[in-house]
């Protein structure tokens, strides 16, 4: 009989800042039995894009929005990673250092068909990407974005991939908040919807997304 290994959901990214579409997701993929544990992943500054609040900032909220459940498990790993090296190369560093777990990597149906040219940003020579090396060792867990279709779970298999599971409306997730959308409203001086209470009141406190 095998030895059973805990699957932990990976949910990286900016969070700038977290909202709370990014707690139900979690919340909503434990529920379904997709995964045992979701770890919040804060990504280091990155090559692709330009973040507003610093990786300190960023933990602190998720602090907040995470309230304590046990399930939902934030992590400083890819932050002291230091250089952002994209997502396959920090999930074998994961794999490797924690042997026991089943990692997936949890992520939105807007990044899904991007995947394959996903890259390492410290070792990349114009061609060599890494993304398709993601869909064939790791597990997926897409979770529904407007305005993105769901992605075709038979041609994603019959590639030769990992397993995929869907998150959508029919599971109990539909996504309405975005990082972007917050931030307009933050600069425009709106309490914007999305935010937990103590997020926003760390934002207020700490002047962020003002300019």
């Amino acid at each position: 009989m095998s030895e059973y290994k805990k699957n932990v959901a990976v949910l990286g990214g900016a969070f700038d800042p977290v909202h709370m579409d990014h707690i139900r997701v979690a919340k909503t993929c434990l529920q379904k039995g997709f995964c045992d544990e979701v770890w919040f992943m804060p990504s280091p500054d990155r090559w692709d894009k330009t973040l507003n609040a610093s990786p300190e900032d960023r933990f602190a909220m998720l602090e907040f929005a995470m309230e304590g459940d046990p399930r939902l498990v934030l992590s400083d790993l890819e932050i002291e990673q230091g250089d952002f090296r994209g997502s396959y190369v920090f999930l074998c560093s994961l794999r490797e250092r924690f042997p026991d777990v089943n990692f997936r990597l949890l992520t939105g149906a807007d990044t899904y068909d991007g995947i394959p040219h996903w890259r390492d940003p410290m070792n990349f020579f114009g061609t060599n990407y890494n993304g398709h090396l993601l869909l064939r060792d790791i597990e997926l867990i897409v979770f529904a974005r407007n305005g993105y279709p769901k992605p075709d779970i038979a041609a994603h298999k019959a590639k030769g991939y990992a397993d995929l599971l869907w998150l959508g409306p029919e599971q109990g997730f539909e996504g309405i908040y975005s990082s972007t959308a917050i931030r307009k409203a933050l600069l425009c001086g709106e309490e914007p919807k999305g935010l937990h209470p103590k997020v926003y009141e760390y934002i207020k406190q700490r002047g962020l997304y003002k300019d």
